[in-house]
């Protein structure tokens, strides 16, 4: 597997994880709370794990994409900002996760079996970080809406074609 292709199924796997996470409030679900907790501490650890992989990628090649020829100055300077804020505030949304897991009052562990916490943590300093993790949350989530929009945007009207670049092979067919 090439670089570029395992940056893409990161890329895709992280989206899809990300997703989850929105759809998925542990808070929300009154019917079973500690398992959608348990649930929600194990994805974040596979995203952790995914993040990982994918900023030693980073840290050790740079962005793998590069501006297009087609794009305007300004697109230009988006495109570079906007993957560099993924980039960092990827890691800077599961740090927050993890140190609110870690701050927890309450024992955590992933998907019911992997310990996350030695359940010491103080409530305050437990909200606070969840607080903190809901905001870097929130601010990824609008780099993600923005950084879809602005591909859309590149590939159905200036037809630079870049969906193609961005997804795995078997997908071109439906582009």
């Amino acid at each position: 597997m090439t670089r570029r292709s395992a940056l893409k199924w990161l890329h895709w796997l992280s989206l899809a994880l990300i997703v989850y996470f929105y759809l998925v409030e542990p808070e929300e679900n009154s019917a079973a709370p500690g398992l959608a907790l348990a649930t929600h501490a194990g994805v974040g650890l596979i995203l952790a794990l995914v993040v990982l992989i994918w900023t030693a990628i980073y840290l050790r090649k740079g962005l793998a994409g590069r501006a297009g020829p087609k794009l305007p100055g300004w697109a230009k300077r988006f495109h570079g900002l906007n993957h560099r804020v993924l980039q960092i505030g990827l890691p800077i949304m599961v740090a927050t996760g993890a140190l609110a897991g870690m701050l927890a009052p309450f024992a955590i562990r992933a998907f019911g079996v992997v310990p996350i916490n030695p359940a010491v943590g103080s409530r305050t300093l437990h909200e606070l970080a969840e607080d903190l993790h809901e905001i870097a949350f929130d601010a990824l989530l609008i780099a993600i809406v923005l950084h879809g929009i602005f591909h859309l945007w590149r590939h159905f009207l200036l037809k630079d074609n870049a969906l193609r670049i961005m997804v795995p092979k078997l997908l071109h067919k439906y582009l």
